[in-house]
């Protein structure tokens, strides 16, 4: 069943299972048949009539349905709040001399970044170290700390300023604006970015999900080594079209995966290393440095990456809703209508799996067999 309107779209993505978004706040939800009829219902009882086989199916009386009611009005009154990350507007002055800065070169573009201090140099060069050039450049953004903000322009444009409590998504504002920049886009260009890495291999991509530490950038780094061309780490950007697109960052590579990337690579040691903070420790930067970079491809296959000691060697398709509750926290999804339809069928097209392994070997033989 589908329901659209400019107010929400409910769209059934597996069985029992459906997607729901609003547009005031941009928010995704997941629900079963029976939550799903009884939200439709309330936002237009006539048009939605609450279907009494559900009830029946999920043991739901009178008694039951009023809580169940009461929790839904409370929550689509979060899901009707305005959606607003737009930063205030500012006046700023910028630095008259930026004594650091680097350029960087990808699909025959360069860009040059300008900082006001080596700490800000260091948030941003070392995992694109490798695209390093002389070439003249473009376009120039410019990063200077004020009033214990970072603030971000583009040539002269003020693009936005974010604490120290908010550097995850300064250097996710950064990571965009060269995405598009390398690819000749805007910011309106894009549907969806993922906390995930992409890969590709003879036609076939895919995209390896999970929460921090759980073994991503290590199974990049395996596959890598395994003739799979990489095409982003950390940070997977698509369109409209469900076409993923190259972002060109150095695979992170953290202190307990380096005896394993020592014996897929041989220049490992001789790698700088980094260090980022207390909790991630010290890491080194692993480039995909392919002539041929594959720039973009559709991905339509999504596995959920954990790594352990203990954990089977597994891999099993799941619940579009389960997969779909692991993702969307750490993702980033346009507001627009169009984007909100557009990744609701790239959901539909796109295969899920959990993928389990405590053997690098036993992951690779996994991942073939579903390519």
């Amino acid at each position: 069943m589908t329901a659209n309107s400019s107010q929400f779209i409910s769209e059934t993505i597996d069985l029992d299972t459906h997607i729901m978004w609003f547009e005031k706040s941009n928010k995704y939800i997941v629900v079963n048949d029976l939550l799903n009829n009884l939200i439709l219902n309330r936002i237009n009882s006539e048009k939605f009539p609450i279907n009494t086989s559900l009830l029946k199916k999920y043991k739901i009386n009178s008694e039951k349905l009023k809580p169940i009611s009461d929790n839904i009005k409370n929550l689509l009154e979060e899901c009707n709040q305005d959606y607003d990350k737009i930063n205030p507007e500012q006046s700023l002055s910028i630095a008259n001399e930026y004594i650091h800065n680097s350029k960087f070169k990808f699909n025959k573009r360069v860009v040059k970044i300008e900082y006001s201090d080596e700490r800000l140099k260091s948030l941003i060069d070392p995992k694109f170290n490798h695209l390093k050039c002389n070439d003249k450049e473009e376009i120039i953004y410019k990063v200077v700390e004020k009033n214990e903000k970072i603030n971000l322009f583009k040539n002269k444009k003020f693009l936005g300023s974010w604490g120290n409590e908010k550097m995850h998504e300064f250097q996710g504002k950064v990571s965009m604006e060269l995405t598009s920049f390398f690819h000749g886009m805007s910011d309106l260009d894009w549907t969806a970015v993922f906390h995930g890495s992409t890969l590709f291999r003879l036609n076939n991509c895919l995209m390896l999900t999970g929460d921090s530490g759980s073994g991503k950038s290590s199974l990049s780094a395996i596959l890598m080594a395994n003739n799979f061309a990489l095409i982003a780490d950390d940070f997977s950007p698509m369109d409209d079209k469900g076409i993923h697109y190259n972002f060109p960052s150095a695979i992170s590579i953290k202190e307990g995966f380096y005896s394993e990337a020592k014996k897929l690579y041989k220049s490992f040691s001789e790698l700088n290393e980094y260090y980022i903070n207390d909790i991630k420790g010290n890491v080194k930067y692993l480039a995909d440095k392919s002539d041929k970079p594959i720039l973009s491809s559709n991905c339509n296959t999504i596995l959920n990456v954990k790594f352990g000691a203990g954990l089977k060697n597994e891999i099993k398709s799941i619940n579009k809703g389960k997969a779909l509750e692991k993702i969307l926290p750490d993702a980033w999804i346009s507001k627009n209508i169009k984007d909100a339809m557009a990744f609701i069928t790239w959901v539909n097209s796109s295969m899920f799996y959990d993928l389990t392994y405590n053997d690098n070997d036993e992951a690779i033989k996994m991942i073939n067999k579903i390519l």
